[in-house]
């Protein structure tokens, strides 16, 4: 058995990290790894959970003081506790690598001595790099002291690009650990192909979807948005919540162009595929290197591959190289986007209707979990040690 933990303070299974974890588990089945995702999260109102889905609550607390994240932690650390020991040897424990704000959740059990199951890491971002990027040196203390000898326990480290798997086998260079680089994927049919807005040559519509935060960049396109003075008419639709949202709307209203920003909020199912539907281009991450990186393997820009729509980033990204004509690649810096390059972007991509289906079948041919997963299980049976393919996880 293989279980797949993550540590969340949402209980939405169609939020981004756990609609992800739900189709890694789903596609493993179908390959043949028993798995199981489990949720350790928040206390909250309790919904109907889908089979091979196991939700661990604790009671929900502030984490404004320093007492609060300690008794926060430690629940935390006692239901980790008890999965790992619940675990025998041929089981997997799979897990989602808790930030470096978190490492007071590894319980004793967690360590070699104390288990008898193998451990591997799966890690999405350099964690070190954004406690300095935003000033938690209390985290960073913890990383600098405690960050090799916890990853050390793992028996396999997943990074999702090569510039953080590269990051953690150099650190940890006291041992071999047997790593791999799998970008994120995405369940191709699990949305609609888009049918696209005409090609306007007065107007252009630009979406982002999405938990709004710093590193996404949203403040450089609204920047550019000011800045620009061309015929065209730029419209920005904004989907999602998060902690950057309040800032963005002050620069909007502060640059004057409020009027040309919409908030949708949180949209989902056909009311989600409706909003694709009136945009032209999208917008992935314009301000990763804020978090001190250079690659990504974002989800969303799955997404907008899979929906048939071109988008922009200012990052690498392992499955979209500049080759890849529907991706506009951006100078990763904190100027203004150039709406200039966006409009003569959005007129290249729109003198080619069937843009949307190329896209799709390559995200079909090269996006999909069922492939990501496929290199998933033969890194599992190669540094778990099972024998040969057709041989699944007990």
């Amino acid at each position: 058995m293989l279980k797949y933990v993550v540590v969340s303070d949402d209980n939405n299974l169609n939020s981004g990290v756990l609609k992800k974890a739900r189709y890694q588990v789903d596609t493993l089945n179908n390959l043949g790894i028993r798995s199981e995702l489990v949720i350790v999260t928040e206390e909250r109102e309790k919904t109907e959970v889908p089979p091979g889905i196991h939700y661990y609550y604790f009671p929900k607390l502030e984490k404004k003081t320093l007492l609060s994240r300690l008794q926060r932690a430690r629940q935390i650390r006692t239901i980790v506790s008890g999965i790992i020991t619940s675990l025998q040897s041929d089981d997997i424990f799979y897990y989602r690598a808790f930030g470096s704000l978190m490492y007071s959740y590894y319980p004793v059990t967690f360590f070699r001595p104390w288990r008898r199951c193998r451990i591997i890491s799966e890690h999405n971002s350099i964690e070190i790099r954004e406690a300095w990027l935003y000033k938690n040196y209390v985290s960073l203390i913890l990383n600098l002291a405690l960050g090799n000898c916890i990853i050390g326990q793992s028996g396999g480290i997943i990074g999702v690009t090569e510039e953080i798997t590269g990051y953690w086998t150099r650190r940890l260079f006291y041992r071999t650990i047997p790593h791999a680089t799998i970008p994120n994927g995405f369940l191709v049919e699990s949305v609609r192909i888009r049918t696209p807005l005409s090609y306007n040559p007065e107007e252009l519509h630009v979406l982002f979807v999405g938990n709004v935060s710093r590193w996404h960049g949203l403040d450089r396109f609204i920047q550019g948005m000011a800045d620009y003075r061309g015929p065209v008419r730029i419209l920005l639709h904004v989907v999602g919540e998060g902690d950057d949202l309040e800032n963005i709307k002050k620069l909007a209203e502060s640059k004057n162009i409020a009027g040309s920003v919409t908030y949708h909020g949180f949209l989902q199912g056909p009311e989600l595929d409706l909003v694709f539907n009136q945009v032209h281009l999208a917008i992935g991450s314009l301000g990763l290197h804020r978090n001190g990186m250079q690659q990504a393997s974002a989800l969303k820009v799955r997404e907008y591959c899979s929906r048939g729509i071109p988008f922009m980033i200012s990052n690498t990204d392992p499955d979209f190289p500049e080759t890849v004509s529907w991706c506009l690649h951006l100078p990763p810096a904190e100027t203004p986007i150039d709406i200039g390059a966006v409009l003569l972007f959005y007129e290249t991509q729109y003198s080619n209707p069937d843009h949307p289906q190329k896209m799709r079948k390559y995200a079909e041919d090269n996006l999909d979990w069922s492939i990501k997963m496929m290199n998933m299980k033969q890194f599992i049976q190669q540094a778990m040690g099972v024998k040969n393919q057709h041989e699944a996880v007990k």
